[in-house]
């Protein structure tokens, strides 16, 4: 069996960078997986109603296909991962070939509420970061790689991002093996990704 590795943090806390950290240093024994190519697809719903989708909510998510895939990933098999398209809230044609590696990384904001996978998670880490800078980060990303306005992102983070957070996300931080503080915006704090690289290889 595979090591699976379950990242989790608020939006723009930097858990997709700690995972291209991790990546960087395991290199080919190691895969990542974002939950948010698992989205519901709104291709059946109005470009207008689809931009008011809360997607801080577990329904919002494919957590069935998701832990069937990461159930079977971490086995041993190879699994086809769906592609979402955050422009225009729809999953797209496109399959992407997932091959089983040594460590498998799952990331997400609501990676730890998909309850089928919880006792295959061999390590469970928190990205914790100040709402401020999250929020400030979140922007950035939104507008640069999803066409979002600076509008758009406050008003979407008012009404769904931050409620979510603090009903869903955050309780989850108290549960988790190991919590990253990211509260630096000059890279990730290198001693504690040491830290984490240690664990994980005593692990292994």
């Amino acid at each position: 069996m595979n090591f699976l590795i379950a990242i989790s943090g608020g939006s723009g806390a930097g858990k997709t960078t700690l995972s291209n950290r991790l990546k960087e240093i395991f290199q080919d024994d190691l895969v990542q997986i974002t939950y948010d190519n698992y989205c519901k697809d709104c291709s059946n719903i109005s470009m207008e109603e689809r931009t008011k989708v809360n997607y801080d909510i577990p329904s919002s998510y494919d957590s069935k296909l998701f832990a069937q895939q990461i159930k079977a990933l971490k086995s041993g098999e190879e699994i086809e991962r769906p592609t979402f398209d955050f422009t225009t809230h729809t999953r797209t044609k496109e399959f992407v070939k997932i091959l089983p590696r040594k460590i498998i990384i799952i990331e997400g904001i609501l990676v730890l509420q998909v309850k089928e996978l919880l006792d295959e998670i061999n390590l469970s880490i928190f990205v914790d970061a100040d709402a401020d800078l999250r929020l400030s980060r979140r922007l950035l990303r939104d507008i640069k790689e999803r066409g979002r306005t600076p509008e758009s992102v406050i008003r979407q983070y008012l009404t769904t991002v931050k409620p979510s957070h603090y009903e869903f996300i955050e309780p989850s931080k108290y549960d988790c093996d190991f919590i990253f503080n990211n509260n630096q915006n000059n890279g990730l704090d290198e001693k504690q990704v040491e830290k984490l690289v240690q664990i994980i290889k005593r692990a292994i």
